[in-house]
């Protein structure tokens, strides 16, 4: 008698295991929503890169000038000072063609809701120049109350949305320590 209810207590295990894994495995994965950029462009497009940091009345300026296989990134000074390749890399233009937003955190913000987000005394402002000519303002305001993210006005829009702070902190650094080429140690 005993084992023949233990089979029974078996079998049904056996039963409503199965049943999860089939009802489990049976359903598609969930979909996750498309990643909003703020803006998007394609990086070989931009020219030159400008960035401000009103606040602290600091700014650094780059254009690409492509000769040959020469790395194409230098300063925008009179010498064209070459900007340290290694350092650069890639990543600068492509963290500049589009940074994904954390979140929206308003459409059409008024004023005043621009002022709340520090977007009308910024921290930061970055111009992109184009191959076409077009013109990309961007404006970074404050921190976000848990200091993770800061609010980035969409360009030509009134539209607000978060960022990461790594992101601002990569376009800070090439304010506050430039990439210039390190003297060689011969």
């Amino acid at each position: 008698m005993r084992i023949k209810n233990i089979l029974i207590l078996l079998a049904i295990l056996l039963a409503l295991g199965g049943y999860f894994y089939y009802s489990e495995t049976s359903q598609p994965p969930s979909t996750s929503e498309a990643k909003v950029y703020v803006w998007d462009i394609e990086m070989d497009e931009i020219q030159h890169i400008e960035i401000r940091l009103p606040r602290e009345n600091k700014s650094e300026a780059f254009i690409k000038i492509s000769e040959g296989n020469e790395f194409p990134w230098y300063f925008d000074d009179p010498q064209r000072s070459a900007v340290d390749s290694e350092r650069w890399g890639g990543g600068i233009p492509l963290l500049l063609s589009g940074p994904g937003a954390v979140r929206v955190i308003a459409e059409n913000a008024t004023p005043e809701k621009l002022t709340e987000f520090g977007l009308t005394q910024p921290r930061m402002t970055i111009t992109l120049t184009l191959e076409n000519g077009d013109i990309l303002n961007i404006t970074i305001g404050d921190w976000t109350p848990d200091e993770n993210a800061f609010y980035i006005q969409v360009p030509d829009s009134n539209d607000v949305c978060i960022v990461d702070y790594t992101w601002y902190n990569e376009m800070e650094r090439l304010v506050k320590e430039p990439p210039y080429v390190s003297p060689s140690a011969d």
